[in-house]
């Protein structure tokens, strides 16, 4: 079904690009509860469960139009002991189904700075959706400007950190190369090991750009009409999973939960009659009239 429905996608009006994102969120989780030793105390339940709570995942595939401005999202989830790759490759055949029809159609990796999710979009991209060459990488903008606000407040003082995160947004927005100058200004003011509260705040941001600098090009981006924000990923995290799953006393078991993450993923990408006619159309038959 998931090649067919690829095949039957519809591309909104405008769209000049994708995004693709990864995510995890956590769900409550129904496990076997190990029985204390000795004979069970009266009323005790038969199957005794815990409640715990394990990361699923969640991705998305976003529209963009010439302005990075979004037009639509297809959403996927995966429950938390599901194979992680699925989610992944599924996107990604998604992808090639879009790339192969629209030549030209942009393409660009959104995620926050997890390695583990970079590793799983970069790989099934290359494996599964080969006529996407060359999309472009980025970690979400909003990631770093939290960094860098806290940074700012050590670097400036809380009276001018304001000014100057704004100061850093407007050049890694428009001038190309803006992240190292930003860490070199870091590098220079000295406080990288100053404390604020619990935290380094200078440290964990000079951190955050040394690791991920090569995916924080975002002026180029903007540039040719790309989005810089994993925001799509962040609201398939909540429609697709925690409005749905982590209700009050909610918990779920494996295969009942990834049942639910399926058919509210079709509804929420606006591919449930799609998915319906291509489920029954084998249960269909031509009836005539007797008499």
């Amino acid at each position: 079904m998931e090649a067919a429905l690829a095949r039957e996608l519809r591309v909104p009006r405008g769209t000049r690009g994708v995004s693709v994102s990864m995510d995890r969120v956590a769900v409550p989780m129904e496990e076997p509860k190990r029985r204390p030793v000795g004979h069970p105390r009266k009323g005790a339940p038969t199957r005794p469960v815990d409640v715990v709570w394990r990361m699923a995942y969640a991705a998305s595939l976003t529209f963009h139009d010439a302005h990075g401005e979004a037009l639509g999202t297809l959403r996927y989830g995966r429950m938390p002991r599901g194979e992680t790759r699925e989610v992944a490759e599924r996107l990604a055949r998604d992808v090639q189904a879009l790339v192969s029809r629209r030549r030209g159609l942009s393409v660009v990796v959104l995620t926050d700075g997890a390695p583990k999710l970079h590793a799983l979009l970069d790989e099934a991209l290359a494996t599964h959706a080969p006529a996407a060459k060359k999309p472009a990488r980025l970690v979400d903008f909003w990631h770093l400007m939290e960094k860098l606000g806290s940074a700012a407040r050590v670097v400036a003082g809380e009276e001018k950190a304001s000014a100057l995160r704004e100061k850093w947004k407007l050049s890694l927005l428009n001038t190309p190369g803006a992240s190292w100058t930003i860490a070199m200004t870091l590098h220079a003011s000295g406080k990288r090991h100053v404390v604020l509260g619990d935290c380094q705040p200078v440290h964990e941001a000079l951190t955050y750009l040394e690791n991920h600098g090569e995916r924080m090009h975002y002026a180029e981006a903007r540039a040719r009409g790309l989005p810089i924000g994993s925001g799509n990923v962040e609201a398939t995290c909540k429609s697709l999973v925690s409005l749905r799953m982590k209700r009050p006393g909610a918990r779920w078991k494996e295969a009942s939960g990834q049942h639910i993450l399926d058919l509210r993923a079709l509804v929420l990408s606006e591919r449930w009659d799609a998915a319906m006619h291509l489920t029954l159309a084998p249960q269909r038959a031509e009836v005539r009239r007797a008499a």
